[in-house]
């Protein structure tokens, strides 16, 4: 007969992880992977002079930057201080704007587009400093960044299913605090992956997520020969 305590936790972990594969804060990227461009030039680069014709608000003197929310003024602030192209254009590259699903954020929790009129179109946007200073704010569309594949499912879904049929089946002996203690171990990483890489500075090689599949696979075929074996022996 199975350890019925070990037997339950084995349950209720094969249940998490079958939820977390529907959950998408789970084993994801901190931040969004479709967030837009982001730059600003002054009124005296050649950036701006080429393109302040195309640019709106320009006939209301810009958009004060007063008016900016919290965000919306850090990510113009950080943007005066990079380094001006040659055409004087300071881009801030694409604002790391956290996922929607996480519970914390320690960037951006929306992309800080400068209009709050609803106008979030991409283009040219004009803008007046606290100095009296004109700017245009350029909001483009950038390359998307490859987020995490349905890698996600071949994590979690087999060793959901690995615990489930090993925690109901007769024929199988009961599970191993090992297997039980593995999948334990999984469900904590994929729920902490994001918030580890969003508040550390761990650099992760970019094959550490197979790496992790081939040993959940490994876990999986060492516990159903080791179950084999201690049936066959009896």
């Amino acid at each position: 007969m199975k350890v019925r305590s070990l037997l339950s936790i084995s349950l209720i972990i094969a249940i998490l992880l079958t939820g977390a594969i529907f959950y998408s804060g789970a084993l994801t990227k901190p931040y969004s992977g479709d967030s837009e461009y982001y730059a600003i030039a002054h009124e005296s680069s050649e950036a701006y002079k080429e393109d302040i014709g195309h640019a709106s608000h320009r006939s209301d003197g810009g958009i004060p930057v007063e008016s900016f929310s919290e965000s919306q003024r850090r990510a113009f602030e950080e943007a005066k201080k990079q380094e001006p192209s040659r055409a004087g254009l300071r881009s801030l590259g694409k604002p790391p704007v956290c996922s929607p699903t996480l519970l914390l954020c320690d960037k951006y929790e929306s992309f800080p587009h400068p209009a709050s009129d609803g106008s979030r179109d991409h283009g040219y946007i004009a803008v007046e400093d606290s100095t009296g200073d004109q700017f245009i704010v350029k909001i483009g569309q950038a390359d998307p960044i490859g987020g995490i594949e349905q890698i996600v499912m071949f994590i979690l879904g087999p060793y959901a299913l690995f615990l489930a049929y090993h925690g109901w089946s007769d024929r199988l002996p009961e599970p191993t605090f090992f297997s039980v203690g593995y999948g334990a171990t999984l469900l904590t990483i994929v729920f902490a992956y994001p918030y580890t890489l969003m508040f550390t500075e761990v650099s992760l090689p970019s094959w550490h997520l197979p790496f992790l599949a081939i040993v959940t696979w490994g876990v999986i075929l060492a516990e159903i020969w080791r179950a084999e074996t201690k049936t066959n022996q009896k």
